[in-house]
């Protein structure tokens, strides 16, 4: 990815991170605000469905008319410990959380945003079911502002906040279920312009924002607690938003496809250009080929004749061959065609349609794929697209089908797109516009006064890049001084750095190396007090200990985790259990060397310090530097020999 020129692209990318807060309440009512793991208990289930309504500018948002479009049932499970009539939208919302205010203007401040003279609390439409009201409240808290990034500035286009949206449970045909546990959670979006050159730096964005949100400790950790949405286009494309990245690492191939995807979309647009295509082409109406297929050697197709549903048919002029071209990440172009399939007509069994670019192979498959294209009237330059399920959805996945085909005469469409793994996406809504946003009537507008910004601009934590460079400075490696600022274990490292000296780079590796090596060997390091640790290090600097002891002490605090000062005692109890004289240990070193091969003198420093860590894992070495002077004498003798 780092070699591709995504100049000459005109690659394009901007992100939205949506993070919960740590608040012991939700944003809009007084129930408790769960955290992850959630329960999947419930009480009660309530079913729904959503119609879309008019904007204030009187016209309807295209995703909207999209959900409608698919006749989904909404079914939400309750859990009386969590949710009120609020959730439900049977009351009016309360007051916006003061607590969650409070954090978001923190956090826009560190982002340096200016916060607004009054908060106007909006409503943004939803008509996935994720939100029973059909609409999230959300209000801009900050706008503008920016952070560095090697070297250059990444602009902040805003800084809201609203309340999370339902937890799915599951999504099959035309029902969705929910939990509505999260339902109301406050989180902070942030919004950035399209600053980012490449993928890498998208992802690396994204961790630089995070970690300055965790810096305050307002904010949740942990699986789902944080979602990231990236926008991505190129030349001659269009903005597409890649919906719920859990994991900034995921950003760069994810992003990386998609620009794959749009060039790709563009140069099948061009083809279809060349071949004289137009969208006057795809005025058609479906065939209905279920009587002709009674007689098949398909399963998919004997299935659904005995389910009483239909098998329809389009054709497509003038696309042969266009199907199987491929988009990007192992992805070819009728993936397109299935994505609107699934989502907007609900047929959900994958595969979910098949053309005659690449028909499926089964008994008599050749005869009944000529007899199928006879009947659409498919000839060597045309594709013929298949769908099977119930007449009302067959006859949607054919309207999106020849939809699709026209808007690939465009290139690239306008849609939400839902990260999956390998870096691949698919097709989740159209995208929405801003005929989705209206003013909430429920709420007036709340003034922010001037007072209150400066008493949370005098608490804002330290800037997690600064804090980096100095841990570097101290001699921290990079790799662990960019863990620090948002660690655990960062006002411990503060409060040594000072009496540590050179050796607080020690102690960054203990804390952040050892101490996981031994976690991930089963040994429970986490529950080790501060003070513990603390006194521990305190002994290292003291000399009590050599560095090559810090496993066994670390892993023996570990079944004592609040030992505190009495540490000392197991350190001691340890060196005497190691202590096996000087001569027994040079002995081993010598049975080591001896075993190994001849060493010339670019590896001869490599080799005794392999030796001293063997050593050090059976015997204590009160002077390290001077045994490992021994062991060199030991290697240089053998190679006289």
């Amino acid at each position: 990815m780092e070699e591709f020129d995504y100049k000459a692209l005109g690659f394009r990318c901007g992100v939205e991170i949506h993070q919960q807060l740590a608040t012991s309440k939700k944003l809009f009512c007084r129930c408790p605000a769960p955290y992850a793991p959630y329960s999947d208990e419930y009480q009660a289930e309530i079913l729904r469905h959503m119609r879309p309504t008019l904007s204030e500018m009187g016209s309807y948002d295209g995703t909207a008319l999209m959900e409608f479009k698919t006749r989904k049932e909404i079914i939400y499970r309750l859990n009386r410990e969590n949710v009120c009539t609020y959730e439900m939208d049977d009351t009016p919302p309360f007051p916006i959380n003061e607590e969650a205010l409070n954090i978001a203007i923190e956090i826009a401040l560190l982002l340096n945003s200016a916060v607004v003279d009054e908060l106007h609390i909006a409503r943004k439409q939803y008509l996935d079911g994720s939100i029973p009201t059909g609409f999230q409240r959300t209000a801009i808290v900050g706008m503008g502002g920016y952070i560095p990034y090697k070297g250059k500035t990444i602009r902040i286009r805003q800084v809201a906040i609203e309340e999370d949206a339902c937890r799915e449970a599951s999504n099959k045909g035309h029902v969705i279920t929910f939990f509505t546990d999260r339902l109301g959670i406050p989180l902070v979006e942030v919004v950035t312009e399209a600053d980012m050159e490449t993928p890498i730096e998208a992802g690396e964005v994204v961790r630089e924002i995070g970690r300055l949100m965790r810096m305050t400790g307002k904010v949740r950790r942990g699986i789902g607690s944080v979602r990231q949405d990236v926008n991505v286009s190129i030349e001659g494309g269009r903005r597409v938003e890649i919906k719920g990245v859990p994991r900034y690492q995921d950003i760069p191939l994810l992003v990386h496809n998609e620009a794959m995807r749009q060039k790709a979309l563009l140069e099948i647009r061009d083809e279809m250009k060349r071949r004289g295509i137009q969208i006057a082409d795809f005025s058609q109406e479906p065939i209905d080929l279920t009587k002709h297929l009674k007689r098949t050697g398909c399963e998919r197709f004997l299935r659904t004749h005995q389910s009483g549903g239909r098998i329809m048919g389009v054709r497509l002029p003038k696309m042969a061959g266009l199907m199987k071209r491929g988009i990007g990440g192992g992805l070819d172009f009728a993936s397109e065609f299935s994505g609107r399939v699934r989502v907007i007509a609900c047929i959900d069994e994958m595969p979910n349609l098949y053309h005659t670019d690449e028909w499926p192979r089964y008994a008599d498959s050749e005869q009944e794929l000529q007899y199928i294209k006879n009947l659409l009237g498919v000839g060597e330059e045309d594709v013929g697209v298949v769908v099977f399920g119930n007449q009302q959805d067959t006859t949607t996945a054919c309207g999106e089908i020849l939809a699709r085909a026209m808007e690939a005469l465009e290139g690239v469409p306008h849609e939400t797109r839902r990260a999956l793994a390998r870096g691949i996406t698919t097709f989740e809504r159209i995208l929405p516009g801003p005929d989705r946003m209206y003013p909430d009537t429920d709420h007036p507008p709340l003034k922010i006064d001037r007072e209150r910004i400066k008493v949370i601009a005098k608490g804002l934590p330290p800037k997690p890049w600064e804090l980096e460079e100095r841990y570097v400075s101290l001699g921290v490696p990079r790799t662990i001084a960019a863990s620090i600022p948002t660690s655990k274990y960062r006002a411990l490292i503060e409060r040594l750095k000072d009496e540590m000296g050179e050796k607080i780079r020690h102690v960054a590796v203990v804390l952040f190396e050892v101490m996981k090596g031994l976690e991930r060997k089963g040994i429970d390091t986490a529950s080790i007090s501060e003070e513990t640790l603390y006194e521990i290090f305190m002994l290292y600097k003291e000399g009590v200990f050599s560095y090559s002891l810090f496993p066994e002490i670390i892993k023996e605090a570990s079944l004592s985790p609040h030992i505190g000062s009495s540490i000392k005692g197991l350190v001691q109890d340890i060196i005497k259990k190691r202590m096996g004289g000087e001569e027994k240990a040079l002995a081993y070193a010598e049975e080591l060397i001896a075993n190994l091969g001849k060493a010339d003198e670019g590896k001869r420093k490599k080799l005794a310090r392999y030796i001293m860590g063997r050593v050090t894992e059976k015997f204590y070495i009160p002077k390290p530097a001077l045994f490992v002077q021994e062991i060199e004498r030991l290697i240089d003798k053998k190679a006289l020999r």
